[in-house]
């Protein structure tokens, strides 16, 4: 019966997402860790869809923002359209922006489990969270200052001027263009050594999960200096120590807009939330940023409220512009 109701939705990604023609390559990317069923299902919406179908399945990358092996990589080169249904997101690596710009389509699937797949986000009405992502990210793409606070102490700006604002929210049907499921949300990269600030008790870290300890992180020159804290904030230092110097960088801010996401401690979901805002570490460049790094790692906030330059547009997790 799940793989029934999983068959909608992968319907859905073939015809609205990808918009799937006869005769195309369809790369379905998927790892050792992730569901077998959905795999199965993808497989055979993009066959129905008339889509020359492959699947490829490699051992999980440590998280997102690590390289593919070089196969998988080659893979996705040829690939028309790509669907990466991997415990960690591929959007800012190499493999990825390479195949990007061979004019691939992709569509992010990672981290979605069976429940996710006929539940909550993946339910939005796309076309109205397209529309409300599109005003968010012009919004930012004409702003210069990006200011957010939080209930529990966070306190940052960044700049952002002359950066574009990107509109993920659910449809990849032009070559070069990528999005996902659950999807929703107007990011920006801000400028490189340019966000100042504090991040205090997040709601949760990508890769490391909820915070439950003391949490406070200081951003300086648009560097994650200092790491103060319990349990989450050593685990954020040790990967970041991994990482290297890159992994401080400020790598983006992001608004979520999609009223049907659950926060369920899912990154993938919960980043996607109406009205929450996430700021990642590591490599920018898929966003229009210039570093590149080992990883690109999310940490979001709930009930954020958010300035773009004198303009109040998020309230206390209420998007209000």
């Amino acid at each position: 019966m799940i793989e029934v109701q999983m068959a909608k939705t992968a319907k859905m990604i073939m015809k609205n997402v990808l918009c799937i023609q006869p005769g195309e390559n369809v790369c379905i990317l998927t790892d050792t860790e992730r569901p077998e069923s959905i795999t199965r299902v993808l497989a055979i919406a993009a066959q129905m869809a008339g889509a020359e179908t492959v699947v490829v399945t490699m051992t999980p990358r440590e998280m997102g923002g690590v390289e593919p092996p070089t196969i998988v990589a080659s893979a996705m080169i040829a690939a028309d359209a790509i669907i990466n249904q991997t415990s960690h997101s591929l959007t800012h690596t190499n493999a990825q922006r390479n195949a990007l710009k061979r004019r691939a389509r992709v569509c992010n699937l990672r981290e979605v489990n069976e429940d996710m797949m006929i539940r909550g986000g993946i339910t939005a009405d796309y076309v109205k969270v397209k529309e409300l992502t599109e005003k968010l990210a012009n919004l930012l793409t004409i702003s210069k200052k990006v200011h957010i606070t939080t209930p529990q102490g966070t306190n940052m700006t960044m700049n952002i001027e002359g950066r574009r604002g990107n509109v993920l929210a659910g449809f990849a049907t032009n070559p070069g263009e990528f999005s996902g499921l659950p999807d929703g949300e107007a990011c920006v990269a801000p400028l490189e050594d340019m966000a100042e600030g504090i991040i205090v008790n997040p709601y949760s870290i990508e890769k490391i999960n909820i915070v439950k300890e003391p949490f406070r992180l200081e951003v300086k020159n648009g560097k994650a200096l200092k790491i103060e804290g319990g349990k989450e904030a050593k685990q954020l230092e040790s990967i970041i120590e991994k990482a290297g110097e890159t992994g401080r960088n400020i790598a983006e801010f992001a608004i979520g807009t999609n009223p049907e996401c659950r926060i369920t401690g899912i990154t993938r979901e919960d980043k996607k939330s109406w009205g929450s805002a996430h700021i990642a570490l590591g490599d920018n460049k898929t966003l229009g940023g210039i570093v590149e790094s080992y990883m690109h790692l999310d940490i979001i906030m709930l009930k954020p409220t958010v300035r773009l330059d004198d303009v109040l547009v998020v309230d206390n997790g209420k998007i209000v512009y």
